[in-house]
């Protein structure tokens, strides 16, 4: 950490990639060091991350009033400027499958026209702000594979048309893939009429990178496998000078994204094991903190997170593939980082579950740590891969796409200081003692900067009076009952 900031580690991108990476290192070895080195970085994590304390908890003076705030985002809407968005699909099934099973939907066109769509909708409705068309540039990139593969692909639909860029992006890339790399599987035809409709919404391929440098907003929309593919094609963007997040407001919006993995039991699906390809099996590896993918994800992140990048995390109720905890990135924490769970209306209720989830999205979006309540719970509103497509429907939402624009416009209407990420690796494949459940839920009634805020102490009031009242029907809603029945006894 202290070498990037000299000259002798190479040019300013290194040393930036160096400090951010050195930095969450040391936040992630402050529970594992031993006495004498504790204290020491206790207070260089302190010190760095001074901003983001400022961010959260707001000492710097009062919080804005609603109308202070409504001139705020008013001002951040009408500076948005030439807008970019890039979409980018998340993983498909092989094809023998597609044929049963049917074409995937989640493809980045569609990715593209939603943000566009929802983006003029919130404009206007919200601020007043009209934007047309011909005032937002679309790159629906195309590319099956596994992640490393998948960002050298998608980085080629960018930077192939100019030589130079290529050059310089294939020297950075970290065990880069080969550039002209093409899936294994030979492209089919109605996979050829994709790839063409994705290029005639795009810019002309030599003028792309020119396109995405010269925008003032650039969104990156993303779904599933996609999330880490975003990060890593955005690092290596804004390597490159494509993307620079001092100059430009850039948000990644991440769906149902697989941060930490795919639902644990997945992997012992017979499709997965016997017939599906490497690509699928490779989203495990992210559930151990220790793998190279695991690792590359958790670098990305920081780098785009510490350059300036806002991150919207979507999870989706009774996703048949991803748990809630891996959709949000639950052992990540930075104030550019927005969490929210996407239930649809056949699944909602306002009831304990419901509110319990919601409380916890709102401790880990005010900087709190939720003492790994998330993670608890996640099993809770897990779909099936019978009967559910959570993970299919939260891209179908506009709301979804909405707040990924509010989140930006929020977060850039002020410029809050640098802040460093903090990480808390956790394996996801382990068991869970559910006993940990009550014993969490009291240090959180007790937790003294819940009870100091108003509105959170309210919420934790108002989830006692519901717990009373929830009947679940679900084996797991009801086990989970049982486990937190000493909640009625909280006062």
């Amino acid at each position: 950490h202290a070498r990037a900031d000299t000259d002798v580690d190479g040019d300013a991108p290194l040393r930036k990639r160096l400090r951010a990476i050195g930095q969450t290192v040391m936040d992630s070895a402050i529970d594992m060091a031993p006495g004498w080195a504790r204290s020491m970085l206790q207070w260089q994590r302190v010190a760095d991350t001074q901003g983001q304390q400022r961010n959260t908890e707001g000492s710097d003076g009062p919080e804005p009033t609603a109308e202070q705030l409504k001139d705020l985002m008013d001002d951040s809407a009408r500076r948005l400027g030439k807008i970019a968005v890039i979409g980018v699909h998340g993983w498909f099934p092989r094809r023998m499958l597609q044929m049963l099973a049917g074409e995937p939907t989640g493809k980045s066109e569609k990715f593209c026209l939603m943000m566009r769509d929802a983006l003029k909708a919130y404009l206007l409705e919200s601020h007043g702000v009209s934007v047309a068309d011909d005032d937002v540039s679309l790159f629906p990139l195309i590319g099956e594979g596994q992640i490393q593969d998948r960002v050298e692909l998608l980085l080629a639909q960018i930077i192939g048309g100019n030589e130079e860029l290529a050059s310089s992006a294939s020297e950075s890339a970290p065990n880069a893939a080969d550039p002209a790399l093409k899936p294994s599987e030979p492209a089919s035809g109605a996979e050829r009429q994709a790839e063409l409709a994705a290029e005639a919404l795009m810019p002309p391929r030599q003028q792309r990178a020119a396109v995405l440098r010269s925008a003032d907003t650039v969104f990156v929309v993303t779904h599933s496998q996609g999330t880490p593919v975003s990060a890593m094609l955005v690092e290596r963007l804004l390597e490159a000078g494509i993307l620079d997040a001092t100059r430009q407001r850039v948000g990644l919006l991440a769906m149902a994204g697989i941060g930490h993995g795919p639902l644990a039991h997945l992997r012992d699906n017979v499709v997965i094991k016997y017939i599906e390809s490497n690509t699928a099996r490779e989203l495990f590896e992210l559930m151990d903190p220790s793998s190279f993918q695991s690792q590359r994800f958790v670098a990305a992140l920081s780098t785009i997170l510490h350059a300036g990048v806002r991150v919207v995390c979507v999870g989706s109720w009774v996703d048949e593939v991803v748990p809630l905890h891996s959709a949000i990135v639950q052992g990540v924490s930075h104030p550019h980082v927005f969490r929210a769970v996407y239930v649809d209306a056949a699944h909602y209720a306002d009831d304990f579950l419901t509110g319990l989830i919601v409380f916890t999205l709102r401790l880990r979006n005010a900087g709190m740590y939720d003492h790994g309540l998330l993670v608890h719970l996640s099993g809770v509103v897990a779909g099936s891969l019978w009967g559910h497509w959570g993970h299919s429907t939260v891209y179908a939402e506009p709301a979804v796409y909405k707040l990924a624009v509010k989140w930006l416009l929020l977060s850039t209407a002020t410029a809050p200081e640098p802040a460093h990420m903090s990480y808390r690796p956790f394996h996801a494949a382990e068991p869970l003692n559910p006993f940990y459940i009550p014993s969490i839920m009291r240090t959180l009634w007790d937790d003294p900067s819940i009870q100091a805020c108003s509105s959170l102490r309210a919420e934790l009031q108002r989830l006692v009076a519901l717990f009373d009242k929830w009947a679940p029907e679900t084996r797991a809603a009801k086990e989970l009952r049982y486990r937190l029945e000493p909640v009625s006894c909280f006062q």
